[in-house]
């Protein structure tokens, strides 16, 4: 790989945009369980095995085994723009023996799945990468169940890092009502419902 390449690549990671696939080892250094682990992640989502549940940005799959593995009779769903890291990803949970998943290449804004089709969505460090992000909480609000969660995880160093109250906002235009709040080192986890429309 030449210089102007390495360049390029080390731009991406320390400026806004979709994180560079060729540093993807970086997401899954021990160091990042000093944060938030994927159990301690996972436990936050409140798992049920049948959970059908949308990652979203899930990388080279840090969180995603674990997820995963909590959901035995369901399926989890990873979408991500970069076939290289959803190939990752795959690999990882291939490893494993882990089968309930599919993959999909695509844009957050444009989620290429049925309406009302998961119980739970989740993205940790994406959403700030996202050129539109209401149109990604759009999109995830159609793919939801009636009171469906969506769980976003933030983590401070991210130079795409939302603050909790630009979220609560976007999330609310959207939609959604926060239901809780998570600090960690460094970091913090919100928490929301899709609203279920009022009765007849």
């Amino acid at each position: 790989m030449n210089l102007q390449k390495w360049r390029d690549i080390l731009r991406r990671f320390s400026g806004a945009g979709v994180y560079p696939h060729e540093l993807a080892f970086l997401l899954d250094t021990p160091l990042r369980h000093l944060m938030i682990s994927p159990r301690q992640l996972a436990d936050r989502l409140h798992l049920s095995p049948y959970f059908n549940v949308l990652e979203i940005g899930p990388g080279p799959g840090f969180f995603s085994l674990e997820v995963a593995r909590r959901i035995p009779n369901g399926r989890l769903a990873l979408l991500d723009i970069q076939h290289q890291m959803l190939a990752k990803c795959t690999a990882k949970l291939a490893r494993s023996a882990v089968k309930n998943y599919c993959a999909v290449q695509g844009s957050a804004e444009h989620l290429p799945f049925a309406s009302q089709r998961f119980d739970a969505a989740f993205m940790v460090t994406v959403l700030g990468e996202v050129p539109q992000p209401r149109e990604c909480l759009s999109e995830v609000r159609r793919l939801l169940q009636a009171g469906g969660l969506l769980s976003i995880t933030e983590q401070s160093g991210d130079p795409d890092l939302l603050s909790p109250q630009v979220l609560q906002n976007m999330a609310a235009d959207c939609g959604f009502v926060l239901e809780e709040r998570f600090s960690f080192r460094g970091g913090f986890t919100l928490n929301f419902r899709s609203a279920v429309p009022p009765s007849p």
